[in-house]
C-alpha cells in the first residue's frame, strides 16, 4: 500500500469510482476458497457433492429397516433396496412368510 494511496482504489473516493472495476484489484487471487471472487466454482462443485451425500444417507435408512428383518447389513441389506424397495411386514430374511433372499 502506498502512503498516498490511503486505501482507495485508484486513488479516488468511494462516490468517484468507476463501476468497470468492480472485481478485485489487478494482479490479486479471488477467494482462496472458491478458487475465484464470485463463488460460482464452489456452488457448482458442492451442490452434486450434496445430493450424493443424501443419496447414501437414505440408502442407508432403507437398508437398515432390511437389517431390522434380519438381513444381513452388508451387503444383503443394500442389495435388497435396489431390487425389492422397502421391506414389507411380510418380507424378510430367515424365518418371515416371504424369504426374499431365496429369489
Amino acid at each position: 500500500m502506498r502512503p498516498d494511496d490511503a486505501g482507495e482504489p485508484e486513488g479516488r473516493r468511494p462516490w468517484e469510482r468507476s463501476t468497470a472495476h468492480s472485481g478485485p484489484p489487478p494482479g490479486t487471487v479471488g477467494d482462496p476458497l472458491t478458487g475465484n471472487g464470485d463463488g460460482a466454482w464452489h456452488t457448482t462443485r458442492s451442490v452434486p457433492s450434496i445430493v450424493v451425500v443424501v443419496l447414501i444417507v437414505l440408502w442407508t435408512v432403507f437398508a437398515v429397516q432390511w437389517k431390522e428383518k434380519d438381513c444381513a447389513f452388508v451387503p444383503t441389506s443394500y442389495l435388497l433396496v435396489l431390487t425389492h424397495g422397502t421391506p414389507t411386514i411380510f418380507e424378510g430374511c430367515g424365518d418371515y412368510p416371504v424369504d426374499v433372499t431365496d429369489d
